[in-house]
């Protein structure tokens, strides 16, 4: 049984037509029919919302497994939610098999083996694939579903972090070029790092969508130092690469406008406590 059929499934088993779902989720009856028949894929954020509907867990709209598809528990631990490594890990490769992202179905495994081991800076030492996992999704979630983009936010910490060449990845030349402008390598200023950047569409959308996760989670994890330091270089270096971003590439100007509302929000609500 597909995604698209384990949605249609579940929805019936609960007595729902399709326009009854739309009002509940708050989405067009043309949205869910598109779920169902497997032409597109919900949200990230609307498949929590769309399991606790059906009172199933993510875990079988995503994969199937029959262990996992019991009555939805509001008490259920974190580890039950939509944004852990493996949910998202399978909502990426769910969503890359709907829009036949094959470059992306290759990508994800080997990002996740290449980060195996490795944690995110902090005291919750969350395995380092949830960052380029997270990235992913938020992409998917803003409409930017090109191949090669996805592909590039998986891979765009690699060659700093995990010993590869931009040579040894399985990927096109395209999405190389945007992963080695994104490697920062020793020695180049930053100045010349982000002008570098913005003349590649792909490495300018995900270094963007990579500071946006970085400020999200900012406040926990680094120290007040750091904190200071990371607000200066993103009004330095992140806010003009916004702007010349969106005239540069203004086929994206909805996304960087999302983008620069979150990230602004963000600091700016830390800058005053």
């Amino acid at each position: 049984m597909t995604f698209s059929e384990r949605l249609a499934k579940a929805r019936k088993e609960r007595g729902l037509t399709q326009s009854e779902v739309a009002e509940k989720l708050h989405v067009s009856f043309q949205a869910v029919s598109l779920w169902e028949r497997g032409e597109t894929v919900p949200e990230t954020d609307k498949l929590a919302d769309i399991a606790d509907l059906y009172r199933v867990s993510t875990d079988w709209l995503l994969t199937g497994k029959i262990q996992e598809r019991v009555l939805f528990d509001f008490q259920d631990s974190l580890s039950d939610r939509l944004f852990d490594e493996s949910r998202m890990y399978t909502y990426v490769k769910t969503y890359a098999g709907v829009k036949n992202l094959y470059q992306t179905l290759k990508v994800l495994p080997y990002a996740r083996d290449l980060h195996k081991g490795q944690v995110r800076k902090g005291r919750d030492q969350v395995p380092y694939i949830y960052h380029p996992l997270l990235i992913a999704c938020h992409a998917l979630a803003l409409g930017l579903d090109d191949d090669n983009l996805i592909s590039a936010a998986l891979l765009h910490d690699v060659c700093e972090d995990c010993g590869v060449s931009v040579s040894q990845l399985p990927v096109n030349e395209r999405t190389r070029e945007a992963v080695s402008l994104l490697t920062r390598q020793a020695g180049v200023k930053k100045e010349d790092y982000y002008q570098r950047i913005l003349k590649n569409p792909i490495a300018a959308m995900v270094k963007l969508l990579d500071r946006c996760n970085n400020v999200s989670g900012m406040a926990a994890g680094f120290s007040k130092e750091k904190l200071v330091a990371y607000i200066r270089e993103t009004e330095q270096y992140i806010y003009p690469l916004l702007h010349q971003a969106k005239n540069e590439y203004p086929m994206y100007s909805n996304q960087i406008f999302l983008i620069k509302y979150h990230m602004t929000s963000v600091i700016e609500a830390v800058k005053r406590q």
